[in-house]
């Protein structure tokens, strides 16, 4: 794996807390729901095991942000799988 983007964690004021770097992939991923909801996932990042990152914890890479819809731990990493909020998203929080 090659651990060359910087994900910048998020407090819930969307500030960054802290940041690492993890390897991310485009990916393509759909969650349907019963109400007729489907979110669809857009990337993944493959980054440390100790981590400590969290469902729903919001990640910003370059000038995107994602949510943390489901996360993997494998023995010697975490994959995170994500989804993008619209580009506007952390702007209308924050009103």
């Amino acid at each position: 794996m090659f651990y060359d983007t910087k994900l910048e964690i998020l407090d819930a004021e969307f500030i960054p807390i802290r940041s690492m770097m993890a390897d991310v992939q485009p990916y393509r991923k759909s969650f349907s729901f019963e109400d007729g909801y489907t979110l669809e996932m857009t990337h993944r990042a493959f980054c440390p095991l100790e981590s400590s990152l969290q469902l729903n914890d919001y990640v910003q890479i370059y000038t995107s942000i994602f949510i943390i819809l489901d996360i993997k731990e494998w023995s010697d990493y975490m994959e995170l799988y994500l989804f993008r909020c619209k580009p506007d998203f952390a702007l209308e929080v924050k009103e």
